[in-house]
């Protein structure tokens, strides 16, 4: 009966202790538009910025704002050639996202 008492409280003590990640933690950064092509555009989350050294802060700013919109994912999209501008948009990836697909039908 001890042994019983003793192995629950382990465990409750245990799990206490679990891992829980912040949020933004859990969003995913991407650069390439293939990643998101399937997922719910939920925004832009900056303007155009620059890449240059304090992009840290920047993207975590754009992390916290993607977390508040619900999204998941963390689109970052070049807008020069050598990546030292790029603007964040928001994504929700995964199950529950409804594709939608815009039809144009020719006239003639």
């Amino acid at each position: 009966m001890q042994r019983i008492l003793l192995a629950s409280l382990l465990l409750v003590s245990v799990s206490a202790c679990a891992y829980r990640p912040d949020p933004t933690d859990l969003v995913h950064i991407v650069d390439s538009p293939a990643d998101v092509r399937v997922c719910q555009n939920l925004g832009e989350v900056s303007p155009v910025v620059p890449t240059t050294p304090g992009f840290g802060s920047a993207t975590d700013s754009m992390k916290e704002a993607v977390v508040a919109l619900g999204g998941t994912h963390l689109y970052l999209q070049q807008t020069t050639h050598d990546w030292s501008l790029v603007r964040g948009i928001a994504y929700r990836c995964g199950s529950g996202v409804v594709r939608q697909e815009v039809v144009i039908r020719a006239k003639g």
